[in-house]
């Protein structure tokens, strides 16, 4: 482990040796956790990542939505965890998917991961009271929340699961806490991701959450994309983000609409089944999702097979 200083807080981050370096840049997948007769397989889970390692990205998301976190005790999400970084590499991020419904249980799950290890913890606003999280409950809770975190703490918006949009108010005056470094945002509202850019918010990186705004997103400033199609799709995923980095705009938004419609397919449409189904072909492990969840009929997984030989992945 290799000591990184935030000033005027000090935290560990495993192969990162240069202060100036971003916290939050590139592609990042939210990976899946794989089950077999419904328990998690952490061979199948071991064999993926290896998979994965062979692509450039920066790092991995463990247990995130995607990751099927709101279905796992939280034994089993700290096993999760444990197997994954045995066999992610040093120089690949690893962002905790940690948030939950009150301050106190998310910093004892943050306690107990952080032991484990990881880079940051990607955390979620507090939903189940949903009418009783106003502005000042939300700023509360992530203040405490990374006050006390040994961690840095990534906000994660996603209205569709918790039927909260973060406000800009808010996130301005989350953006200047020395512990929050960033956000993933997967409201897919190129508006309000425009405008929290617009307040030019120093040191608070903005990734993306989904592949059907990556290329938009990079064009106005984003840092990257944590991204369900980066499991199916790294390579594009990273093209997208590289053909932007080196000006080459037009070759990346080719691939951009190449990609949308099966990231509405594997997101969108059939979630969490979909994806492990196109997984399942094209020889990563996808299996099924714990129930209730469930994989796509016959129809959609024809669509999913359809849009994965388009994009030449089958």
């Amino acid at each position: 482990m290799k000591l990184f200083v935030l000033d005027p807080v000090a935290f560990y981050f495993r192969g990162k040796p240069e202060k100036d370096m971003p916290i939050l840049n590139g592609i990042y997948p939210p990976i899946v956790t794989p089950f077999e007769d419904q328990e998690v397989s952490y061979s199948q889970l071991s064999n993926n990542i290896k998979k994965w390692n062979e692509y450039e990205l920066t790092g991995y998301v463990i247990l995130g939505s995607n990751g099927e976190n709101a279905m796992l005790s939280e034994a089993e999400s700290l096993n999760v965890l444990e197997t994954a970084i045995k066999y992610i590499p040093d120089n690949k991020q690893i962002i905790i998917g940690a948030g939950q419904e009150s301050c106190k249980l998310t910093l004892n799950y943050m306690k107990q991961a952080r032991q484990i290890g990881g880079d940051a913890f990607l955390v979620v606003s507090p939903h189940y009271y949903k009418d009783q999280m106003t502005d000042s409950a939300l700023l509360n809770f992530y203040t405490e929340v990374a006050e006390k975190a040994e961690l840095p703490v990534v906000i994660y918006n996603v209205p569709k699961f918790t039927g909260i949009n973060l406000t800009l108010n808010v996130l301005e005056k989350l953006a200047s806490h020395p512990n929050i470094v960033g956000m993933k945002d997967s409201s897919g509202n190129m508006t309000y991701f425009q405008s929290l850019l617009a307040l030019q918010l120093p040191e608070f990186q903005l990734l993306t959450g989904t592949a059907n705004t990556l290329f938009p997103s990079l064009m106005v400033g984003a840092a990257g994309g944590i991204l369900a199609l980066a499991n199916i799709a790294p390579q594009i995923c990273l093209d997208i983000f590289h053909l932007c980095q080196q000006g080459k705009i037009e070759k990346s938004r080719e691939l951009q609409l190449k990609i949308i419609r099966l990231n509405q397919l594997t997101t969108n449409i059939f979630g969490i089944g979909g994806l492990k189904y196109a997984l399942d072909q094209i020889g990563f492990f996808g299996g099924k999702p714990r129930s209730p969840l469930e994989v796509p009929d016959a129809d959609g997984k024809a669509q999913i097979r359809t849009e994965l030989k388009k994009i030449s992945l089958l």
